[in-house]
């Protein structure tokens, strides 16, 4: 089997449990030499074939490594993608994932980068810097949270260089804050293997059972009256139920822990803001709730949580609707657990802020939607 192959089968085998991504989320790269082949940006991993990755050479990516950049944001984030686009071999058509310069630093044939459910519970909790310390010692390092491009890449470089200077090698577990992990090893036995061992130092001591996630139809005045409204609008509305979403609708305090994303995923497919509405909340005031919160915001919400009520979720397409749904499930999934690690931790306003406004996030809005040929 070649190792392209073996470089598909393992982001299928990942790619393919949403327990690990969901969407267009998460990368996967194999490397030689001089060429590395990683998954390409917004492409989903489920499914993933031969046209779904992009090969650059590795002496082009050395000089993002080893390159001098603007200190403007925009601008620097704009001089690194024209650079990474001169290391594409093939095809030149699509665009490689953002953290394409990140894959190349970790010295292993293989690096599979996911944002797993049970891993991100920790990644999104207060206690992350003990946790992580207690559970993995040495083994691991752990990155704070940094705006993702250039400067995230730069960041990882000196921890990767520190900790080779330590102990002779680049570590094969890198944890970022709010956002998920990388794993690198030289087979798809070490990578499998390695995932094992997070999973079981994360449970170890914990009870990490979650209420039902299974959901149902939920159709209430005001749930018609939201799919009315939209349908207006020529989008679709969606609204559920399940044991999980109950929880967090139980009370108003219970609705703040999911009131702000986690990581930058859950703001490309749900978006940053949500509209949680009152319980005394009525059918005819769903125009203007919707009108005052697009008004505000700048875009219509996405998810639509009712205090006492389900979990309702807007898009244009079914594709999307479906994402939107599993995407915020899977924050309240965080949000749950991450009370085992001392509670949930957000992102910060000005974090939220650069990834709302990334130009890489919107391309991969569009890939996800189909609006990229």
């Amino acid at each position: 089997m070649s190792q392209l192959n073996r470089l598909i089968e393992i982001s299928r085998f990942y790619g393919d449990n949403p327990d690990f991504v969901i969407a267009g989320g998460g990368n996967t790269s194999y490397k030689d030499s001089e060429t590395l082949w990683i998954k390409a940006s917004g492409i989903p991993l489920a499914g993933i074939g031969e046209d779904g990755f992009v090969s650059l050479s590795r002496k082009g990516l050395a000089q993002i490594e080893d390159g001098s950049f603007s200190d403007d944001p925009v601008l620097r984030e704009e001089e690194v993608k024209e650079q990474m686009k001169k290391a594409i071999i093939a095809p030149k058509g699509l665009r490689p994932s953002v953290e394409t310069s990140l894959h190349n630093l970790i010295d292993y044939s293989y690096v599979i980068h996911t944002h797993p459910t049970l891993i991100n519970a920790l990644m999104c909790a207060n206690d992350v810097e003990k946790e992580v310390k207690a559970r993995f010692g040495e083994k691991a390092i752990l990155v704070e949270y940094t705006d993702p491009g250039y400067i995230l890449f730069k960041k990882v470089q000196e921890r990767i260089a520190s900790f080779k200077t330590e102990h002779g090698q680049v570590p094969r577990i890198i944890f970022l804050q709010n956002h998920g992990v990388f794993v690198g090893g030289n087979t798809l036995e070490e990578i499998k293997a390695l995932y094992v061992e997070i999973d079981l130092k994360i449970r170890e001591g914990k009870d990490l059972g979650l209420p039902s996630v299974e959901t149902s139809p939920y159709n209430t005045q005001v749930t018609e009256s939201i799919a009315s409204y939209f349908a207006s609008r020529s989008m679709l509305a969606l609204s559920v139920d399940a044991e999980l979403i109950s929880h967090f609708t139980a009370s108003s305090s219970r609705l703040q822990l999911i009131s702000k994303p986690f990581s930058p995923d859950i703001i490309v497919y749900c978006k940053s803001n949500y509209l949680f509405l009152e319980p005394n909340v009525t059918a005819v005031d769903i125009r203007g709730l919707v009108e005052e919160f697009e008004s505000k915001h700048g875009y219509y919400p996405k998810v639509i949580v009712q205090e006492g009520g389900g979990l309702t979720v807007v898009e244009e397409s079914e594709k999307s609707l479906l994402t939107v749904k599993e995407v915020f499930l899977d924050l309240m999934k965080i949000s749950y657990l991450s009370e085992q690690f001392g509670g949930p931790h957000f992102m910060t306003p000005g974090q939220i802020s650069f990834i709302d406004n990334w130009e890489v996030e919107h391309y991969r809005r569009k890939v996800a939607k189909g609006k990229v040929q």
